[in-house]
């Protein structure tokens, strides 16, 4: 449907916001009520084209009805899901029954309203039981209108009911043509609309059975603390795998929309604090904020006085609550601010001041919609298939009402159509329920075959939250089958793909792989350093794949003989010839190991001969380049962080060849030429670099698919051999602010689907040739200050018209022949 005016919403929501029986999957967040004729090739599709540029989804008409279903569910499922609707009265309005009869639905929905009055004035819908004025003389035809039969063709009380629609709209204030220009009716609509909308709602869960009745259980704790004359603060509690997630993910869906500003932290218990202070800050002030330190983030938090939602999820450690919760609790305007926190433990919420009557302990299922989820994920619907209702009924009191087990064991008897087979499962997840729940996810996990579980234990402990593309890449270079092996996984339900593309795992299977990753039955993975870890764990020589010490994973200073030597141990004991995976952020290795900050990474290597290393993440990085001592010839990822770095490495010999995906965030001043060897190189990211120039065998990068510069602000061109790169499909130049002009080469890169050009300030001209990029399908130029015109060419980028993306190109209009560039900005500078 590339040739219609079509935005779904983002993130696959429909499992969220549609009763599971509709087949109908897209949420829109605003719903276009008008009149075709009249405004559909004029004003309604200025108003849909500058939304869609800030990424909402919006229903426009008929034409984006999906084929097969009739037209009246879809209608009124976009009417439902939508925050805002848009009602644009023009003359010929009330010829339309159609239109009529949304505009009754859209009052009944009891969202917002947005009128716009186009060449009519409100009175025309307050007055229409006369036939003084235009729409009182269209409901006066309709009343005349009559059958083969002679009975009228529209019920007297449906058009009463439209009266009363069009006199109630009248009175809400809204938006008229008058003296203005139709581009500045366009922006007021436009802003009043980004006020009012809410975000696209979250993707709550494939099967939400059980979760209204939660939310309801949920708001009589809410009803009791917002008397208070301070913040509201919930807090969410319950066993690993009970809903929490699920139930925070629905609240914040229903509520965000009552708030000028909202963020959901997902992870809490798994990621550093300041990363964390930084995300919370930029959804809230809609500005970034490079924090270093727990500190600093607390002294900006302070300066936050939005009216917001926050969710904080799964925290573990009130140092979190000291970090994120009470700073904002603490600043102005604290009655306009709702907080809710999930946890495991409910001794962290009430150390961090949480009173027990604000925490609300989510239990399990109750037997009729435990049976109902079992039955969704074991049968496709919500109910036994014939024959199997008593051996549903033992598999349930297993269960035990815990969401993730009915989840996960109903997943695994999918399509399993003999009794045999379920009794015979039936008896083995008997032995282990519910005693342990673990060893109820442990059953998916045999279910898994040698390289499949070899991909579990990675993600369970290195890869939750890693892009999905960078483990396959890691993955491959094992020599697995990535792609099919995480695919099963996903059908499993034992891992899933978030909207950002990222991986992620509930936590008890996270944990159940982490336990299993300790025992010597695979290759270790080292992620969980406790006080006896080198005598406990590593004493045997058993293969380690791989080693991460950053922060999140549970670690705490290592006993071993000396500090000092306490890293040296760990090389000395493992058998370290088969290690793959490294991920090092040197604040963590210091506060692990105590001693060996600057050499940590290096003396690990230095105590074995090279291994086969294929991932690599350093963090904090303190080097100016890359030491020679670590091994980059097998590289399939490579990912480093670092103030000091100034070039990658300084010698051709340590080009890794074998490299797939290279991302570096430091201040680079050099790229070593012998980059243009890198030629099975298929993802490039240069971010926060000082680099004034690319090298010219860069060119040389023919299989690579994005290239990313970021941030790069003395970046002034790109070099002409770019053009060699016609496999590229991304590429990102936003925040390039001193960036001037492109080579006429970029044209020859026909295949690239997303240019970001977002913040490049100083940009004069787009070369010609850019309209030879046919398969573009976003382009954005938000905040190119510095360019007047557009090549004519553009009119050539046929892809970004066919989706819909061409108003990336042009932004509003101040007349019909004079556009204004403009955008969605998707990423604010950072301070």
């Amino acid at each position: 449907m590339a040739d219609v005016n079509f935005t779904p919403a983002r993130d696959g929501t429909s499992s969220a916001s549609t009763s599971q029986g509709n087949t109908n999957s897209y949420v829109f967040d605003v719903f276009v009520n008008h009149r075709g004729p009249d405004v559909k090739k004029g004003l309604a599709s200025h108003i849909y084209n500058r939304l869609t540029d800030f990424g909402l989804g919006v229903f426009l008409d008929q034409e984006v009805l999906e084929r097969g279903e009739g037209l009246n569910p879809q209608i009124e499922g976009a009417i439902r899901t939508a925050s805002v609707h848009v009602a644009i009265f023009s003359p010929n309005y009330a010829q339309s029954a159609w239109c009529l009869d949304e505009l009754v639905q859209m009052l009944e929905s009891g969202s917002t309203i947005i009128p716009v009055f186009y060449n009519v004035e409100p009175a025309d819908l307050r007055w229409t039981r006369s036939g003084d004025r235009v729409y009182g003389r269209d409901l006066a035809s309709f009343e005349r209108k009559r059958k083969f039969d002679g009975q009228p063709r529209y019920e007297p009380n449906t058009i009463e009911k439209w009266r009363n629609a069009l006199s109630a709209v009248a009175d809400i204030i809204g938006f008229e043509l008058k003296d203005k220009e139709e581009w500045q009716l366009v922006h007021e609509v436009v802003q009043q609309v980004l006020k009012k909308v809410r975000k696209p709602p979250l993707d709550v869960a494939k099967y939400p059975t059980g979760v209204d009745e939660k939310i309801k259980e949920l708001d009589r704790t809410l009803s009791l603390q917002r008397q208070r004359e301070k913040a509201t603060v919930l807090g969410i509690v319950g066993l690993g795998g009970v809903g929490k997630t699920t139930l925070a993910k629905q609240f914040f869906n229903r509520e965000r929309s009552n708030y000028d500003r909202s963020c959901f932290l997902f992870d809490v218990r798994s990621k550093s604090l300041p990363s964390l202070q930084s995300s919370l800050f930029t959804d809230l002030i809609q500005r970034n904020a490079q924090i270093n330190s727990v500190a600093e983030g607390i002294g900006w938090l302070k300066t936050v006085d939005q009216r917001a939602l926050i969710i904080l999820d799964d925290t573990d450690h009130i140092n979190q609550l000291d970090a994120l919760c009470a700073p904002v609790v603490d600043s102005i305007h604290v009655r306009s601010r709702l907080i809710l926190i999930t946890s495991r433990n409910k001794d962290v919420l009430i150390s961090a001041g949480i009173e027990e009557s604000s925490i609300y302990t989510l239990k399990g299922l109750n037997p009729e919609l435990s049976r109902e989820l079992f039955c969704w994920h074991a049968f496709g619907q919500p109910r036994p298939v014939i024959g199997f209702e008593e051996v549903v009924k033992k598999f349930l009191d297993v269960c035990n009402g815990l969401p993730l087990s009915l989840k996960v064991i109903g997943a695994l008897l999918r399509g399993k159509h003999d009794l045999k087979h379920w009794d015979a499962q039936l008896r083995k997840t008997s032995k282990v329920l519910p005693e342990d729940i673990q060893n109820t996810l442990r059953i998916s996990y045999d279910a898994l075959d040698g390289e499949e579980k070899q991909i579990f234990l990675d993600i369970a402990c290195f890869f939750i939250g890693e892009d999905r593309d960078t483990s396959i890449r890691v993955w491959d270079g094992s020599n697995w089958e990535g792609f099919l092996g995480l695919w099963k996984l996903e059908n499993r339900c034992l891992v899933e793909v978030d909207a950002e593309n990222c991986l992620r795992m509930h936590d008890h299977l996270r944990d159940l792989g982490r336990d299993i990753a300790e025992n010597p039955e695979h290759p270790r993975r080292l992620c969980r350093f406790t006080k006896n870890f080198l005598h406990n764990v590593v004493s045997d020589q058993s293969p380690v794949r791989g080693i991460s010490v950053v922060d999140g994973n549970d670690s705490e200073p290592v006993h071993g003989n000396g500090h000092e030597q306490s890293f040296e141990n760990l090389a000395r004991r493992c058998n370290l010839s088969t290690l793959q995976i490294l991920q090092a952020e040197s604040h963590s290795v210091e506060r692990v190991f105590q001693r060996g900050l600057r050499h940590s990474v290096e003396r690990l290597f230095g105590r074995v001969q090279l291994p086969p290393l294929i991932y690599l993440r350093w963090e904090n990085c303190p080097k100016s380049s890359l030491p020679p001592s670590i091994p980059l010839k097998n590289l399939r990822v490579l990912h480093i962080k670092g103030r000091r770095l100034k070039t990658l490495w300084r010698h051709q010999s340590q080009a890794p060849l074998q490299l797939r995906e290279l991302h570096i965030n430091a201040p680079l001043s050099k790229v070593p030429r012998s980059i243009g060897k890198l030629k099975r190189l298929q993802s490039l990211r240069l971010d926060f670099s000082q680099l004034q120039q690319l090298p010219k065998s860069v060119g040389n990068l023919t299989g690579l698919q994005l290239l990313e510069l970021r941030h790069c602000t003395s970046l002034q061109t790109l070099p002409e051999s770019v053009g060699n790169l016609t496999g590229l499909q991304s590429l990102d130049l936003r925040w390039c602010n001193v960036l001037q002009t492109l080579p006429e080469s970029v044209g020859n890169l026909t295949g690239l689907q997303r240019f970001n050009l977002f913040g490049c300030s100083r940009l004069q001209t787009l070369p010609e040739s850019v309209g030879n990029m046919t398969g573009l399908q976003r382009f954005n130029l938000f905040g190119c200050s510095s360019l007047q015109t557009l090549p004519e060419s553009v009119g050539n980028m046929t892809g970004l018209l066919k989706s819909a993306d061409a108003p990336r190109v042009g932004g509003l209009f101040k007349s019909a022949d004079a556009p204004r560039v403009g955008g969605k900005p998707d990423g604010p500078p950072t301070s």
